[in-house]
């Protein structure tokens, strides 16, 4: 958890500050073009400024990725005949009247049985269904890491889902590591290398040079699978 949370202007900026027990500062450029500073408790307010400044170049450059990522994700539909991604595949709905309601995945369809035939209804049971694939999709694909983590001495990466309108992945230093559920609808590479870019975080907490080379050697394909997970429609 972070301790405080706080803004500071810099060079014509406003800035998010959030403190913890980390040791290092660690700067990110969210989707929206805000400035995230994740610093330790210790840090001053000239020393934070100083980094942000210096990392100014990288900071345009990110917010310039982040304007050309122009996917229109389509409206989710929930009734019979509308087609929902999972692992990266598209499968059709089969809404249908039933006692026990539920989802199940078979012959290329998600059956999905419900007391009451409405959009509300259908859209809170996939998404249900949907979490508890994630939790077992991410669980066995993080499973691989540990034993990487505790090689290195590293913290154990525990998982967490956590619903994020801008991320797919969220890491502490601590080992939590928080995916977006939303990710298992994409193809399991991409799954893959979100992963790996949280773990590399775990023994890099910045976007440095150390931290591209880890998952440089980790996912050599990342930087296509980056690009195929943000243009993908989910």
């Amino acid at each position: 958890m972070y301790k405080a949370v706080e803004t500071i202007q810099s060079r014509a900026e406003i800035c998010i500050v959030k403190r913890s027990r980390r040791h290092t500062l660690a700067i990110s450029v969210l989707p929206d073009g805000a400035v995230e500073v994740i610093a330790p408790l210790n840090a001053g307010l000239e020393d934070i400024r100083a980094k942000i400044a210096k990392r100014s170049v990288w900071i345009a450059r990110q917010r310039r990725h982040f304007e050309t990522l122009s996917v229109q994700h389509p409206v989710r539909r929930y009734c019979t005949g509308a087609t929902h991604r999972y692992l990266g595949r598209q499968y059709r709905l089969k809404v249908f009247v039933a006692d026990k309601p539920g989802v199940k995945l078979r012959a290329g369809i998600l059956h999905v049985g419900v007391r009451s035939v409405s959009s509300r209804t259908v859209a809170a049971l996939l998404a249900g269904w949907m979490r508890d694939r994630a939790r077992e999709q991410f669980e066995r694909r993080l499973e691989r890491w540990r034993a990487w983590c505790a090689e290195r001495g590293l913290a154990t990466p525990t998982l967490h889902l956590l619903d994020m309108l801008k991320r797919w992945g969220s890491t502490h230093s601590d080992g939590r590591l928080f995916l977006n559920p939303e990710l298992v609808r994409a193809p399991p590479p991409c799954i893959d290398y979100v992963i790996a870019h949280e773990v590399c975080h775990i023994k890099h907490p910045r976007h440095d040079k150390r931290f591209l080379a880890e998952l440089e050697r980790l996912c050599p394909q990342w930087r296509a699978l980056k690009h195929r997970l943000e243009t993908s429609e989910l």
